[in-house]
């Protein structure tokens, strides 16, 4: 065959070629068109499955390797929280065969669970069955209304069969070996007593699968400041001083879980403060709710003043009426008392201070906490009690400080020295005080008074004879006992006080500000001392106070020494010329007497 006799020939074989090839391509493509088919009809089965997987399933699922049946137990419920003094209950409300896919928990052949007495959930919920109930719920939320009237429904029905723990392992509460099953936890108990700080959780549901959760509690937070005037924890003040307040209270984080509210503040303050009772207010922000605060102002016996601010219902304010405007309050909301206190004269000098202290008291139990309000709120003159479970916070605590100024009065040797008097005046001082000394009668007294008026520690003496005193004293007035006092100053700006047998002057009450000491009375043949101007500050940090020209003395109070020096030895009157007439007087004396006894010779001659 030739060479163009080949050509010819592949040139006659190429059309059939190429037809087999069009023709095999178009199956491929066919072909893979219906693979693609099949993986999206594939695809399209996988998601509607995952859809339909809910947390009760309506049909029986078929057993597999992934299934729990009821009969078996191992799985367990741990409540973080690190607090002792909680009891926490686990109660299966519905029993199954629990299906885990993942995060999916699917629960079938569904029948009441143990924790349930059956005769009462079977009154509660109409002859229902126990699936027939949990179709109702099934892909609820767990926060949904549905599932609240489930739980607090439930909670009446429930049986003596449960699973408790009462005390934190590793910072949890864990109940363990726990069949399959819709359960609903509850803590049964909380920590009491003063500073317990603790609330129940509301009903915990979930399915069983190794769960570890979070309490579904809070409370509330107090805060107590001194406007002074920014918020401060200490401050200092003078004995007649106005000392400002601020409480603000923040609402806890499960607020909306309770169908009522009830919140009551406790303030305590210690007796050296004085409640000014036409000051007191509770906001929310700017609105003004005081009125619908009761108030109870007591004194008490050990004269700590106690003041009580509650109100029953705090959701109740959201059905005030026109003209009044509905106040509601949401989880984080502040409300805040204002009130003014007056640094008294039964203050503490110096020392621990002036403590004023408040807690809250306030709903605890979201599952019990009563019925909602729906009329508009009351406003009582005296706080109302709750008809349901409450918790109290730890005490806060603020502190006001006040000082003294003691002074030692000497002689320029150091001797004590009596008889003066001495005016401080100043800024700071608004009602000082002055310590005063005086001997009363007592039979235990120390003291006996002497018959000039005076008293002594030392016994009479009576024997020896030779050596009794007994005249010196005024024993028909039997003992005394020396009682120092310390009194108010009769001017608002100045105050007088006398040094005491001790030498010393104490002028009481002072906070900050700039003072200035006079000797006003001086002691016989001394000097009058120079003024003394001294200015207080206060360290609020370190809570201390301290002065220039005085010094800082024992437990946080001012002390000085003011001396005075006795007056000039003046030259006496005459100086040495009195000395030159006694001579001379007597130079005549003597001279007169020779001329008397010469006469008398001469006469005698």
């Amino acid at each position: 065959m030739n060479l163009e006799q080949n050509k010819f020939l592949r040139f006659q074989i190429n059309p059939s070629f190429m037809k087999f090839q069009k023709n095999k391509k178009e199956k491929e493509n066919e072909i893979m068109k219906r693979i693609k088919k099949i993986a999206s009809l594939l695809l399209a089965m996988v998601m509607v499955f995952a859809m339909s997987v809910t947390a009760f399933a309506t049909e029986n699922t078929p057993a597999n390797a992934n299934t729990v049946t009821k009969d078996q137990a191992i799985f367990n419920i741990s409540i973080k929280n690190e607090k002792a003094g909680y009891t926490y209950e686990a109660y299966q409300i519905f029993s199954g065969d629990l299906l885990v896919e993942g995060e999916t928990k699917t629960l079938s052949n569904i029948v009441w669970g143990e924790g349930v007495d059956e005769a009462k959930a079977n009154a509660a919920f109409s002859g229902k069955t126990a699936r027939e109930v949990a179709e109702g719920l099934s892909g609820k939320a767990a926060d949904s209304d549905e599932a609240k009237a489930f739980a607090e429904k439930i909670a009446g029905c429930l049986s003596t069969t449960k699973a408790t723990a009462d005390a934190p392992t590793d910072g949890k509460y864990t109940m363990n070996n726990l069949k399959p099953g819709y359960y609903l936890v509850q803590n049964s108990k909380v920590p009491t007593g003063e500073n317990s700080e603790a609330a129940f959780t509301r009903y915990i549901m979930q399915v069983v699968g190794d769960i570890s959760m979070e309490p579904k509690s809070d409370v509330p937070t107090v805060d107590k400041k001194i406007l002074d005037p920014n918020e401060v924890d200490t401050n200092e003040a003078s004995i007649g001083d106005d000392v400002n307040y601020k409480i603000p209270a923040t609402l806890p984080s499960n607020y909306d879980d309770f169908k009522t509210y009830y919140l009551k503040f406790e303030d305590t303050m210690s007796k050296g403060l004085t409640f000014k009772d036409d000051t007191l207010i509770v906001k929310k922000g700017d609105v003004d709710i005081t009125d619908y605060f009761g108030k109870k102002v007591t004194k008490n016996a050990d004269g700590t003043t106690s003041i009580i601010v509650a109100i029953k219902d705090l959701k109740a304010l959201a059905n005030i009426e026109a003209p009044e405007t509905p106040v509601t309050f949401e989880p984080g909301d502040v409300i805040t008392i204002y009130y003014t206190a007056v640094l008294n004269t039964d203050a503490v000098i110096a020392g621990e201070g002036n403590k004023n202290d408040v807690k809250l008291v306030y709903s605890n139990d979201p599952n019990h906490s009563g019925e909602p309000t729906i009329t508009p709120p009351d406003k009582p003159e005296e706080p109302e009690e709750p008809d349901h479970p409450t918790g109290e916070t730890p005490k806060k605590e603020v502190v006001t400080y006040t000082t003294e100024l003691a002074i030692l009065k000497t002689n320029e040797n150091g001797a004590i020295l009596q008889g003066a008097e001495f005016t401080i005046t100043g800024n700071g001082v608004k009602v000082s005080l002055v310590t005063k000394e005086e001997f009363v009668s007592d039979e235990n007294g120390a003291y006996y008074k002497l018959a000039n008026g005076s008293y002594t520690t030392i016994a009479p003496v009576t024997e020896p004879e030779d050596k009794n005193n007994e005249a010196d004293y005024d024993l028909e007035a039997g003992m005394f006992d020396l009682v120092r006092t310390i009194v108010t100053a009769e001017e608002p700006t100045k105050a007088v006080a006398t040094i005491d047998g001790d030498g010393r002057v104490t002028f009481t009450g002072l906070g900050k500000g700039t003072y200035t000491i006079e000797e006003t009375v001086v002691p016989d043949g001394y000097n009058k001392a120079d003024n003394i101007t001294f200015t207080v500050d206060f360290d609020a940090t370190n809570k201390t106070f301290s002065a220039d020209n005085v010094s800082l003395g024992k437990n946080n109070t001012l002390e000085t020494t003011i001396e005075n020096k006795k007056g000039s030895l003046l030259p006496s009157t005459g100086g040495i010329g009195t000395t030159i007439f006694y001579v001379v007087g007597g130079i005549l004396v003597i001279g007169a007497g020779i001329l008397l006894v010469t006469k008398r010779r001469m006469k005698a001659q």
